[in-house]
């Protein structure tokens, strides 16, 4: 393939990519909205999805749209080195001066990609339960938590549930009946197996700590 063409397909590709992380970034910003601006738009935490995915999910793909352009850009670079080179050197006069604004430059951007992970996050201690929104919670609702959260303590710490891992994931992992887990935590039996905890405990306010209660709950009651 010629050169000019690869060019051609790359610039197109870049283009394409960083079309749909603009498009990906503005869904994230203005449709799915986060939980704190859900309760100020619809009154209440709902959960939002787009062709059945929701905000942290389009993330995921926001995130590796952004590897792929920088594979692209990367590539892009490397076809026209040569000509890089060549406006480099006719911008700037002096060995010297090229080699300080060349590894600045690199350093700068070694510092924008990798330099996040290297940060720490500000931990602020918040009572256990009591996330964003849980206030406005139905009476129920804060009722069935209440009681839960009262006897967290005394769960089983080999139970563990994250929020990746689905209703249908854990009750195969602790042999614990679905309609039993959805009960507990107030959801509908009309919700799928499939859901994710991630993707229900904003709307139906209840922790990862909660279920892993209801789980320890179940099998000393089997006992």
């Amino acid at each position: 393939m010629k050169k000019s063409n690869l060019n051609f397909i790359i610039s197109i590709l870049m283009l394409t990519c960083m079309s749909a992380i603009a498009g990906i970034g503005f869904l994230m910003r203005y449709i799915l909205i986060p939980g704190q601006d859900r309760w100020v738009k619809y009154g209440r935490n709902v959960g939002l999805y787009t062709f059945g995915m929701d905000r942290h999910e389009w993330g995921t793909i926001h995130l590796i749209l952004g590897f792929v352009l920088l594979g692209l850009l990367l590539l892009h670079i490397i076809l026209y080195w040569k000509v890089i080179i060549n406006l480099y050197d006719k911008i700037l006069q002096g060995e010297m001066v090229k080699k300080i604004i060349a590894v600045l430059f690199i350093v700068i951007c070694a510092l924008l990609i990798f330099g996040p992970l290297f940060i720490s996050p500000e931990i602020v201690e918040s009572e256990r339960g009591h996330g964003r929104g849980m206030h406005n919670s139905s009476n129920g609702n804060k009722t069935n938590n209440d009681s839960t959260l009262k006897t967290l303590k005394h769960a089983n710490p080999d139970i563990v549930v994250k929020g990746f891992m689905t209703i249908e994931q854990v009750s195969t992992k602790y042999n614990i009946p679905t309609e039993f887990i959805k009960t507990k935590l107030n959801i509908p039996k009309t919700i799928s197996d499939k859901q994710t905890f991630r993707s229900l405990k904003e709307t139906y306010s209840f922790t990862m700590n909660s279920v892993e209660k209801i789980i320890n709950d179940y099998h000393d009651g089997e006992k």
